[in-house]
């Protein structure tokens, strides 16, 4: 978290990471329609239209006393290819939205990418909120929390959202609460 007290903004971090063709790109993009702030949003993508580095944008949110949290949203690509740059997008985090595709499938693709990101968060000075979107719940073959649960070994702790990006089910709800989280974290980190 970044104060600026000149400007009476705080800047706040939140990264959306998962495995290739999850959903990460496409909970942000109707998260930003919604918001009515999709101008805010930039995509760096390849020629085929997959994200090449990252998505990312800022929702301005008011808060008390004049001020404004800007919510820096940014999107780790999660193709293999381009697993050097998941690292980079990864720093000064504030808050992890972790998109799993709920294909059963795909299931090794998600414990590889947790396994990431895990492996990531090993090096971090203090414990970061994470919320997790099980996404593309309306797939034949989707699995449910429990399974997801038990295969990528997330604690119980940690909140699952079942979701379906593409007509935003829980998309509002699981950035609600990554964002009072992270904000929630980051003050209790500035004050030690």
């Amino acid at each position: 978290m970044i104060v600026d007290y000149g400007t009476r903004t705080i800047g706040l971090k939140i990264v959306f990471f998962g495995p290739a063709m999850s959903g990460k790109t496409t909970s942000i993009r109707w998260l930003f329609t919604v918001l009515d702030v999709y101008d805010r949003l930039t995509a760096i993508e390849n020629t085929v239209g997959r994200t090449m580095f990252c998505d990312f944008g800022t929702i301005p949110i008011p808060i008390a006393g004049g001020w404004t949290v800007n919510a820096h949203v940014w999107t780790a690509t999660g193709q293999d290819f381009y697993r050097s740059t998941r690292e980079v997008v990864m720093v000064g985090t504030d808050g992890i939205v972790f998109v799993a595709d709920s294909q059963e499938s795909l299931m090794p693709e998600n414990v590889a990418s947790w396994q990431e990101l895990m492996s990531l968060l090993e090096n971090e000075q203090r414990s970061l909120p994470i919320v997790v979107l099980l996404n593309k719940q309306d797939m034949h073959n989707a699995v449910g929390e429990g399974t997801l649960r038990k295969e990528l070994n997330i604690p119980d702790s940690v909140p699952v959202f079942p979701t379906i990006a593409k007509e935003g089910r829980n998309i509002m709800e699981s950035f609600r609460l990554i964002f009072q989280n992270a904000m929630r974290a980051s003050v209790l980190a500035q004050s030690t």
